[in-house]
């Protein structure tokens, strides 16, 4: 073969291989470049749901947190206040729509809506049955002497007032402080529980619609705190009825039948909402 055509073979060898060899490498950068792509966009993914997470998982644990907390059967631990006060913290009752009317006594340890944790009776009630015609709250302190029917405080929880209960067992300083306490908040009703004591060794109760806080003592700011947080909740069918109107004029021990005609209470404020038996029975 002539020394020019070896030439030109090697020659085209040579092309051939060196184009070979930066093909191979272009191969190799795109393979590279693939594999940095791939990385930036995985660690794009992972940024993007660790940041998701942070942001569901909280939000998730917070409304499982909430539920837990509104179930009934939940009981809240005490603050300082109410630790200092021997209470056992806000427990979550059985809640009861607007219940059924009734004319007779309750007993009401039979009932279920109170608070049985530790196996105590439902005494004092946070919902259920209750009379037609609530407590009045022109005077809103009842001793234990006036032996007060509970079935009548119970309507007034319907309506969201807070009821402070106690028995023949809490401190006459005490039941001073719960008094001068109804003198000031317009929608807490003191009443005097004269069926005996109050269950597990707590001889003051306070109470909202589906709520209780059993106490050993009384103590002012626990129970400006308890009102604050309680009055009128959304829990009560009927938050911010006035008492049913003529109830002044019952006293407190008289269950009213359901043809009970009473003149209109002078508690009764011309702004506050009309009562329901205006409009409607039960």
């Amino acid at each position: 073969m002539p020394k020019s055509s070896a030439r030109r073979n090697d020659t085209r060898r040579a092309n051939r291989d060196r184009r070979a060899r930066l093909e191979e490498l272009r191969k190799q950068q795109r393979a590279a470049e693939r594999r940095k792509n791939y990385m930036f966009i995985g660690a794009g993914i992972v940024v993007a749901l660790g940041l998701i997470a942070g942001a569901v998982i909280p939000a998730y644990e917070h409304d499982q947190a909430v539920a837990r907390k509104n179930k009934p059967g939940y009981q809240a631990k005490p603050t300082a206040a109410e630790r200092a006060a021997g209470c056992t913290g806000v427990h979550n009752d059985p809640i009861s729509a607007a219940a059924l009317h009734v004319t007779q006594p309750i007993d009401y340890s039979k009932e279920k809506y109170g608070d049985t944790a530790g196996g105590t009776p439902a005494i004092p009630p946070t919902g259920g049955k209750h009379n037609p015609i609530s407590l009045g709250d022109k005077t809103r302190f009842y001793a234990l002497a006036q032996n007060s029917r509970p079935e009548r405080a119970v309507h007034n929880l319907e309506h969201g007032y807070v009821v402070a209960w106690y028995d023949a067992k809490l401190p006459s300083t005490d039941v001073q402080t719960l008094q001068n306490l109804a003198t000031t908040l317009p929608r807490l009703l003191v009443v005097g529980w004269s069926a005996g004591d109050l269950p597990a060794d707590k001889h003051l109760v306070l109470t909202s619609w589906g709520r209780t806080d059993r106490c050993s003592t009384a103590s002012s700011d626990m129970i400006r705190a308890f009102y604050s947080k309680h009055v009128d909740s959304n829990l009560a069918p009927e938050k911010g009825f006035p008492p049913i109107q003529g109830a002044d004029n019952y006293p407190p021990d008289v269950l009213p039948g359901p043809n009970a005609s009473a003149s209109p209470s002078p508690s009764a404020s011309p702004a506050a909402k009309p009562t329901k038996k205006s409009s409607k029975k039960k």
